[in-house]
């Protein structure tokens, strides 16, 4: 079980936007080869692959270079502009909605040994928070907690605030594994507390669209 924030994203992007007689209300992220998208409002500022892949590889981390080589599928969205490789990556709390998606196959020992709680487990500790609280851990709240099945995977999605160096951010995580267990998709979208009260209609029907019918 960790006991600090795993940053876990990067991306290679297709997007196909939605087209009507009027203006096109949303952009579909998409990978064709993965069978996983999503939607967000057009508009949306894209962090590209190419920039959270550069980011990523500079890492330190044990096992960052690893897992970055396993990496099928990454994209990230957010309507601030400002917001890049860093904030994504970084986790820290921000004031408008960020959306990641991230597609990458299992290290051996992972096949078998992924539980649901490995995935809700995913960013922070939530599972050693609940379980085995401490003077350490910070304040939080699970908000939802339930199974996912989709065509090509399942999982669970956990909607969580917690506070990190006195500022709180709400986070809607949903993440699953392929039918044969080989491929993990992981998708959040998280903001502060504020911005997500402000916005949690928006940020819940794009976190809905997450799909994943798989290869």
């Amino acid at each position: 079980m960790r006991s600090s924030i795993r940053p876990f994203i990067a991306v290679v992007v297709a997007t196909i936007t939605l087209t009507s007689c009027s203006a096109p209300s949303q952009t579909y992220a998409s990978s064709k080869s993965e069978g996983v998208y999503f939607a967000v409002p057009n508009g949306w500022h894209a962090v590209l692959n190419k920039d959270l892949n550069a980011f990523e590889s500079k890492s330190t981390a044990t096992g960052a270079a690893e897992k970055l080589a396993l990496v099928k599928w990454q994209v990230a969205y957010s309507p601030d502009s400002k917001i890049g490789s860093k904030e994504v990556f970084a986790f820290s709390v921000i004031d408008a909605p960020l959306a990641f998606a991230r597609v990458r196959s299992l290290f051996p020992g992972e096949v078998n040994a992924v539980s649901y709680n490995t995935l809700r487990d995913l960013v922070v500790p939530l599972t050693d928070w609940v379980n085995n609280p401490t003077k350490t851990t910070p304040k939080f709240s699970i908000i939802d907690d339930y199974e996912v099945v989709e065509k090509g995977a399942r999982g669970v999605r956990t909607i969580y605030s917690f506070t990190q160096d006195g500022q709180a951010q709400t986070v809607d995580q949903t993440a699953m594994v392929s039918n044969d267990r080989q491929t993990m998709y992981v998708f959040v979208i998280r903001c502060s507390d504020v911005c997500y009260k402000k916005n949690k209609k928006t940020m819940t029907a794009i976190s809905d669209s997450f799909t994943v019918r798989g290869r």
